[in-house]
Parts: structure tokens; sequence; C-alpha cells
């Protein structure tokens, strides 16, 4: 063995002592009489594990390592059983397996993430106090909550088809058997007791259900089809893709056609994050660390639910309306960046064209609420608590799904027959009643080469705005005259700013 390898050699072995070491520091730093394994026991073991694995990779026999393990597990029952006084749990045991596998891992060149799973036990075993203060604070109905969440991501989401719901508005008539790209022509074969007629327009279409082109037959002989191209040579046409003869419901084919089950529950997974780390915010925090601060997170969580907190609270404490005014302005400015984050998973040009407008908004309102906190610093800022009773509800996600499945096909609709100079009634009305699904769905239109990038962002600040002018209408009719007085003027004042910048902002000369 050269000097090379072996200095490379201890190298791996001083990681692993170095490894255990570090382990048996934290186990030995307990205050807990129960702890009977010490810092020299993991070195040891890191030692051990890493000898197995150095002298498997030597002979070849994977079952030096399991021997090993064997043998450091039997030393671990024995001192288990012969300790009569030990605790219920067996962390330390754990931690001792855990600790001889990271020698067996760098030993076959996996020092990286032996490192990494070292600092994560660590940092599993170090916060014991804090981990029993959380297991304490957590509620029943936020585990399921959770459970629910990690479901409708890992497990509902992957199944859900990509393709639009229009794809079912047919049936298979052939299968393409040859392709003429150079005359742009289709030979197809017709499916048992199918049949087809000249002049026809057919799509095909992939396995994935996506529709590829359409073709319009030129000759019928027998259970053979000639059809002609219409457009450019789709990638991925090829022998085997399926011709499908489409309903001929335009109506109801252009509406679903908006429809993706994947892309939609992707959406509703996406806000629900959002609002569940704005709760998990409150929760560690405080609904009452300040009326500003739970303005400001309350916001990621819900504007909506938020403002209609603080409208309520007016009514109560009517002389507290300006710090109420301020916690209203903040939730209602953070849902512009919000939006801003969330176009930016889905479509980075939209959200590159929406930044300037939505961050001079969010802005100005941030400023806006920073005057009224300096105007109101002598009122005693008391915590106001909001009360978010789940961080995430299987209801509500699925109502949001089917409002924002309406808006999708709404757009869809009125861009088709009305033509897109009607997207700004659209976008109001739709941004009344929530702006992340307006929002979601003018990217779907920008997307699809229906509208323009700058009027699909046009439309979506004007959602945006919609959205923020309804909390001032909810403020009105729910909570204190001096609550939306003190709001009227700073709400203008941002509506006044949002639409001055998108008119100077974006091109609006063409529009599809």
């Amino acid at each position: 063995m050269n000097s090379e390898n072996l200095i490379n050699l201890f190298g791996q072995f001083g990681l692993a002592a170095i490894l255990g070491f570090l382990i048996g520091l934290e186990r030995e730093m307990r205050d807990e009489q129960t702890i009977t394994l010490g810092i020299r026991d993991f070195v040891l073991f890191a030692l051990l594990g890493a000898l197995c694995g150095y002298l498997s990779t030597q002979y070849d026999n994977y079952w030096l390592i399991i021997s090993g393990l064997a043998a450091l597990l039997a030393l671990i029952l024995s001192s288990y059983w012969a300790d009569r006084d030990h605790g219920p749990g067996i962390t330390t045991e754990t931690a001792a397996v855990i600790t001889f596998f990271l020698g067996v891992m760098i030993m076959y060149g996996s020092s990286e993430i032996a490192i990494a799973l070292a600092i994560l036990t660590l940092a599993v075993l170090f916060p014991k106090q804090q981990i029993k203060r959380f297991r304490s604070s957590v509620q029943s109905h936020e585990l399921r909550a959770v459970v629910l969440f990690l479901t409708i991501t890992f497990i509902i989401l992957p199944v859900l088809p990509s393709y639009s719901l229009d794809s079912y508005l047919g049936f298979t008539v052939a299968t393409v058997s040859e392709v003429d790209a150079d005359r742009g022509q289709v030979q197809m074969k017709l499916l048992p007791e199918k049949e087809v007629e000249v002049g026809k327009l057919l799509e095909l279409m992939s396995s994935g259900h996506e529709i590829l082109g359409t073709v319009e037959v030129s000759t019928v002989n027998g259970r053979e089809a000639l059809a002609i191209l219409k457009g450019d040579l789709a990638e991925g046409l090829e022998a085997g893709v399926m011709v499908r003869q489409p309903l001929g419901i335009e109506f109801l084919q252009i509406m679903l056609s908006a429809l993706k089950p994947y892309k939609i529950w992707l959406i509703v997974v996406l806000v629900s994050f959002v609002s569940f780390v704005g709760y998990v915010l409150i929760k560690s925090i405080g609904s009452r660390a300040g009326i500003g601060l739970t303005g400001l997170i309350g916001g990621l969580v819900s504007s909506t639910v938020t403002t209609l907190s603080f409208a309520r609270r007016s009514k109560e404490n009517p002389e507290a309306s300006r710090l109420f005014a301020m916690a209203v302005i903040l939730a209602s400015s953070v849902m512009f960046p919000r939006l801003v984050l969330e176009i930016a998973v889905v479509n980075q040009p939209l959200m590159r064209n929406i930044m300037v407008p939505l961050g001079i908004m969010g802005l100005t309102g941030a400023l806006l609420a920073y005057y009224l906190y300096r105007k109101s610093r002598d009122m005693a800022a008391g915590g106001v608590s909001v009360r978010f009773d789940n961080p995430f509800s299987l209801k509500s996600a699925i109502n949001f799904a089917l409002v924002f499945a309406i808006i999708l096909m709404f757009t869809r609709l009125a861009t088709f027959y009305l033509g897109d100079e009607w997207l700004p009634l659209v976008a109001i009305v739709s941004g009344l009643t929530d702006a992340d699904a307006i929002a979601f769905s003018l990217s779907s239109l920008e997307h699809a080469g229906l509208v323009t990038l700058d009027w699909a962002s046009f439309n979506l600040v004007l959602g945006a705005l919609s959205n923020t002018f309804m909390k001032l209408l909810l403020v009105f009719s729910l909570g204190h005259r001096d609550l939306f007085k003190q709001l009227l003027l700073p709400f203008l004042v941002i509506g006044a700013v949002g639409l001055a910048t998108m008119f100077l902002y974006y091109d609006l000369g063409s529009k599809v």
C-alpha cells in the first residue's frame, strides 16, 4: 500500500473516530443517570463500523459488516438488560447503531453523507426539552392537518392526470400506422367497427393524453385511411399514436380545456403551504406578540381572515382603530409579494413582469402602515388575538380548487367568445372572490399563448387590487366606522399607485 492510500485510510478512520466522539460527548453531557454509554464507547462503535467496512472491501465479503453489527447488538442488549434502572427509551442504543453505520459509510466513500447524518443525529439528540415542549404544544387537530397536507401533496397529487379534461370528449377511431413528414400525410389503421368520413377533422393524441395535432381525412380505403396534417409536424408523432374523433361540443370542449387536474391541485398545495407557514409562525411567535406583527404574519395565512378579525375587534375597541388599520394594511400588503412568490413557482416570465407593480403597491402599503404606527405609537400596543383554528382544512382546499376551476373555465370561455378585451371585468369580478385563483388562471392563459405577457400581468395586478378593495368593503360592512375612515385614504393611495404603475409599466397596444 503506497503512502497516499495509507494517509487516506488513516483519515477515514480518524473521521469515524471524530464523529463517534461528538455523538458520545453529547450522550455524556446528559445529567440523566440512565446514560451508560459514553465518549469512549461511541468512538469504539464508530471504529468498529469503519473496521468492518474496511475488511469487507478488502475481502469482498459483506458478511463481515453483518457480523460486526451482530456483535455490537449483542453488547448493547447485554448492557441494556444488565442495567435494571435504565429508562423506557432506547435513544442511546439507537445512536450507537447509527454510529456503527457511519463508520461503515466512511470506508465505502460516503464521507459527506456520513457527516450530514452525524449532524442530523446530533440535531435530534440535543433539543430533548424543546422537543418535549413542542410535543405538548401540538394539538391533535394540528397533527391531523399535517397528515392531510402530506396526503394531498404526496399521495393525491402524483396520481392526478396532467392533461386537460377535454381529452375525454372524444373516442379513439384509429391508430397511426405511418407518418410521411415530407408530404405532411398520416396513414391510419381504423379500429374494428370504427368508421371515418372524408373531410372529417380528427385529433392525434399521445399515450399521455396530450393532443399532438389535427388531421383532415382525405381518402378512406377499407380499414385504411389517409389524412393530411393541419399545421407543422408535432414532436412525438410516430406510428402507434392514437387518432381520436372529438364529440364536437365546442362550448364544453373549450371550457374543459382549461382544466388540468394535476396543475389545479398543485396550486392548491402551493397556496395551502403558504398558509401553513403563516400558521406555524403565528403558533411559534404568538398572535399576541403585537398587532403589527400579527397583521404581517396573518397576511401569509389569510389576509381576508386577518381583516375580518380586526374588523370585529374594532367594534369592541374603537379607540384602537388606528392600530387595527395598520395591521389590516400590513396584511393586505403581504398579499402582493405572496402572489409574486406563488407565481414564481409556475410561471417565471409572468413573475418577473408583475414584480415591479406588485412590489410598488406592497412597499406603498408598508410605508402607510409605518406612518399609522408612528402616529399611534403613544397608544398601548397590546396584543390582539387573531384566531386561526386550523393550519390546513381539506374542505377549504377542495373549496379553493372548485373556485379556481370555475375561474379557469370562466376566463377561458370569456377569452374565446368575448375576446380578451373583457379580461379586466373578469379579473375584477374574480378578484373579489380570490386573488390567488385569478392570478393562476391568468398565468394559465399566458402560458397557453392565449394572451400576451403584458395583458396577463395587467389583469393579474387588477385582480389583486380588486381583492384589496374587497377587504375595505368587508371593514365597512363588519367593522367600526373609525376603522373604515382610517383605511379609506391608505387604500385609495395604494389603488392609485397601482393603477398608475400598471398603465405606465405595461404595453397594452396588443393584447393577443
